[in-house]
């Protein structure tokens, strides 16, 4: 068996002093590309000097095994029941990859940045999975003002915007302006020239459906109704914020048809159109947004259905090959679905 060369050696006593190690990291360290050094790691491993797996190098003598040598940190909500699928997601494919998972709350007013760096001192941290809050423009704006760490790090359900430091982390998200096009594609297909949006505007998803929406519209050809607004204006989070009365502008703008974003505002907003005597999907045919509970119980209710547990896998696949192989940062978009449960039918 060949002997190591002098910087393999240097490698394994680096190794042999502090336990496993980044590839990345030793790259940094001997002032070398991360191709030399994996370069050097792989003739390690073939000499079965080292072990190596995502990134991470360690001795055999570990009694770690390979997929179980680095950490996936996710710093992600707990209170938000839609992102908690993402994260199950991610998590899932976290444990068939036989590596190890820490879960973090961010705050309420944590920036992305002070996350990362959060995660970065986890012991034994691949990198991160980063759910950013975002619920005001002005969070995003904060983000310019905290720098992001240099670790490894994905952005999830959320597209920084083009320019900022955080565009130039990996990222992965759901196509809602697909989504949306969907629904109204949907509801043109069953002859509905008159449809309403009542979205919240507290988080860049919600903003995101707002703009696309009145967008497809006029692609279409379809007239621009009133828009219910279930948040404030100022895209501050309210709880007290009253959902307005739905049959009143159902009334005045003669709509046929609406999308509503959330899921519970979907359902809160059937309540008030049959308290008011008009049927779903007799008088006003609904298209839900989220598939987080629409198809639960009672009326089951058209959805647009984001493919969430996918995206966790998504964000993780990134976050490995982020750690593995480098390359150009990536920003991926996955398309949503259409659940048809019956709460819209064709015009009269």
């Amino acid at each position: 068996m060949n002997k190591p060369s002098a910087r393999q050696e240097r490698i394994l006593a680096i190794l042999r002093s502090r336990g496993p190690a980044r590839v990345a990291e030793l790259a940094r360290e001997f002032d070398v590309s991360p191709i030399t050094l994996r370069r050097d790691v792989e003739e390690l491993a073939r000499k079965e000097h080292v072990v190596r797996g995502h990134g991470v190098v360690r001795l055999p003598s570990s009694r770690r095994s390979d997929r179980s040598a680095g950490v996936v940190v996710v710093m992600a909500p707990a209170r938000s029941a839609y992102l908690a699928q993402i994260v199950k997601g991610a998590q899932e494919a976290v444990a068939e990859l036989g590596l190890r998972w820490h879960l973090e709350d961010i705050g309420d007013r944590e920036t992305a940045g002070a996350a990362m760096r959060r995660a970065a001192r986890v012991p034994d941290s691949l990198g991160a999975l980063v759910f950013p809050r975002w619920r005001t423009i002005g969070a995003v704006e904060a983000e310019e003002a905290d720098p992001a760490a240099g670790s490894p790090a994905v952005i999830v359900e959320r597209f920084a915007p083009a320019g900022s430091v955080l565009a130039g982390f990996d990222a992965v998200r759901t196509d809602h302006a697909h989504g949306v096009l969907l629904a109204l594609r949907h509801l043109r297909e069953l002859g509905h020239t008159r449809i309403l949006l009542a979205a919240r505007n507290d988080s860049p998803t919600a903003r995101t459906i707002r703009a696309t929406f009145v967008a497809r519209l006029a692609d279409l050809g379809l007239p621009l109704l009133a828009e219910p607004l279930l948040s404030s204006a100022g895209a501050d989070p309210d709880p007290d914020t009253r959902v307005p009365h739905l049959p009143a502008v159902v009334r005045a703008t003669h709509a046929t048809a609406l999308l509503a974003h959330s899921d519970i505002d979907a359902l809160n907003l059937v309540q008030q159109l049959y308290a008011a005597g008009l049927q779903v999907p007799e008088d006003v045919s609904i298209v839900a947004y989220d598939d987080m509970i629409a198809g639960l119980g009672g009326l089951e209710l058209t959805t647009v259905a984001p493919p969430k547990r996918e995206v966790g896998r998504e964000a993780v696949a990134l976050l490995l090959d982020r750690v593995e192989h480098g390359g150009p940062v990536r920003h991926v978009e996955l398309l949503p679905g259409l659940v048809d449960r019956g709460s819209t039918r064709a015009r009269k």
